[in-house]
């Protein structure tokens, strides 16, 4: 079983083993989270060969050799040979480095899920590494369910920055919060109050409460 937690991803030292198709997945989800990359790979696709041009990524045009996982954070193995990739696995996890091994499971520390993002919202999908399909395809079927749901989590963490400030209840917090959450996702045209002033909150709120009658 894994346990799901979001990690800050300010890592200086990642390394890719694999320079195909599915290694380059990987490392457009890493550099999107602000990753420092290193590939290793005697070759690469195109879209590899390009990012390394553009000097997004780092590389070493070589096989991987022992020791090359030392003095990294995240280890990701991409390659078609698996007894590279169970040597990847046996020294990342004998340096205590999570490991990534794209489709062999027992050999993870951890697994990547399906994501979709709306800025500030992220919403994670994984089947434990059982499926990894079906977790691409129930990303996709959320994504027309969560649009817009990105503003609705911006509102709410200024909405509840505000509260923190004037109330100090926790359980008045609470019922704040409930109550925001009850008057629904706000339509574009209701604006959130710019002023941080919590009566200013609640006369919106009470808008949008109204509206929903």
């Amino acid at each position: 079983m894994y346990l799901p937690l979001f990690f800050n991803a300010d890592l200086t030292n990642c390394l890719v083993i694999g320079g195909g198709d599915v290694a380059l997945r990987k490392i457009e989800v890493l550099l999107k989270a602000g990753c420092n990359l290193l590939v290793i790979s005697p070759r690469t696709v195109a879209g590899i060969s390009e990012l390394i041009r553009d000097g997004k990524v780092a590389h070493l045009r070589r096989k991987y050799e022992y020791g090359d996982c030392m003095g990294n954070q995240l280890i990701i193995s991409a390659t078609s040979d698996s007894e590279v990739n169970t040597q990847v696995s046996e020294e990342a996890r004998a340096l205590g480095i999570p490991v990534n091994v794209v489709d062999e499971p027992d050999l993870c520390s951890v697994i990547f899920p399906a994501i979709e993002r709306d800025e500030p919202l992220t919403i994670a999908v994984s089947t434990g590494g059982r499926a990894p399909f079906m977790a691409a395809e129930l990303r996709d079927r959320l994504r027309g369910t969560v649009k817009g749901w990105g503003r609705w989590v911006e509102i709410a963490g200024e909405f509840r920055e505000s509260v923190r400030k004037a109330v100090t209840e926790p359980a008045e917090r609470g019922g704040l919060y409930r109550r925001f959450v009850a008057a629904g996702m706000p339509p574009d045209e209701v604006a959130p109050p710019e002023d941080p002033d919590l009566d200013r909150w609640m006369d919106w709120l009470q808008r949008l409460e109204d509206m929903n009658r």
